[in-house]
């Protein structure tokens, strides 16, 4: 159970990551090397093939104290089992059990499934599942356009593979001086004197 609440660690840590500024997330993953992404993900594995026992075994356990709260509330005066209680107790348990199934997929976007998978697919090498052409070709374009994407492809390589989260940093990083530019050519457009022309 240890490699469970270690795992858990690192998701929270991962959600705080990518809650923080850009260029921490970027700091972070130039720093990875390869042995640590490597430990992460044996851990993560590890981690959550516990979490996936842990979830069913508390599931079930839920379900069946649900179930015998509900009954035994009904049946403490007498055992005579109608139509009307089962109704009763079936959809009650239902009910409770969807309130506790909504809790449990909120609480997915944190440390669920969901992220269980964003947090190895994060860390995966680069390949046609997980990366689409379209990713590697604008993180090759912003690459070969923008120094700075071409500064953390080299830190990188230096060290390890690249990653799926490098794509995605290299995509972003040149998105981020795309969108500088562009701000900037229209900040100056028509200062030359050329104005123009309103449409009507």
């Amino acid at each position: 159970m240890i490699a469970l609440f270690k795992g858990l660690g690192l998701l929270l840590q991962d959600n705080e990551l990518y809650r923080s500024p850009f260029e921490k997330q970027v700091a972070h993953w130039k720093n990875l090397s390869d042995e640590q992404i490597r430990q992460e993900v044996a851990l993560l594995a590890k981690a959550k093939c516990q979490w996936l026992i842990a979830s069913i075994v508390l599931w079930q356990a839920a379900s069946l104290l649900i179930l015998g709260l509900i009954t035994n509330y009904l049946w403490r005066d007498d055992f005579h089992i109608t139509f009307t209680r089962v109704v009763i107790v079936f959809g009650s348990w239902v009910s409770i059990l969807f309130v506790i199934w909504f809790m449990a997929n909120m609480f997915d976007h944190t440390a669920g499934f969901e992220r269980w998978m964003k947090a190895f697919n994060s860390r995966a090498r680069i390949s046609s599942d997980a990366d689409s052409v379209e990713n590697v070709g604008e993180a090759l374009e912003m690459a070969q356009h923008y120094p700075e994407v071409l500064d953390y492809k080299q830190a990188v390589t230096a060290k390890r593979e690249l990653r799926h989260e490098d794509v995605r940093i290299m995509r972003e990083l040149g998105r981020m001086r795309q969108h500088s530019e562009l701000v900037g050519k229209l900040n100056h457009i028509g200062d030359d004197g050329l104005r123009l022309q309103p449409a009507f």
